[in-house]
């Protein structure tokens, strides 16, 4: 997968154990993507890290702002916009578009954990994540 795949995020599942915090309130926070899956269509899969399918390591959210972004000392400097987000029943969603690709993302407001996932033509990923609040900036 190139880099412009990974700009868009997607779906976000509940993921498995992994160290998280609660997000309840929060409007601004960190996640770090631990495992992501690329699929094609023709049914080819490679699981791993998720640096390894150009995906980044750490990506910010910010819901005032309704961005998703890497982290400065990434030196990737990539955003999406947020264009749909709703914090219900424990869950934050988040939903966009960008060059053709389709993400929707859903975070555990109390666990901070996430699962993300990316469409394209031809080609899914799916991330998980632990994210905790920022504060400052």
């Amino acid at each position: 997968m190139t880099g412009r795949y990974a700009g868009g995020i997607v779906a976000l599942l509940v993921a498995g154990p992994m160290a998280a915090d609660d997000l309840t309130g929060a409007d601004r926070f960190l996640c770090s993507a631990v495992q992501a899956t690329q699929c094609t269509a023709q049914g080819e899969c490679t699981s791993g890290p998720p640096w390894n399918l150009q995906f980044p390591q750490f990506l910010e959210i910010d819901l005032k702002q309704g961005v998703l972004a890497t982290t400065a000392a990434s030196g990737e400097n990539r955003s999406t916009p947020i264009l749909s987000k709703e914090r219900a029943e424990g869950r934050i969603v988040l939903q966009g578009m960008q060059l053709g690709r389709a993400f929707s993302m859903v975070i555990g407001e109390q666990s901070g954990q996430a699962a993300v996932a990316i469409a394209a033509e031809g080609m899914t990923v799916t991330v998980f994540a632990a994210c905790t609040p920022m504060t400052g900036r």
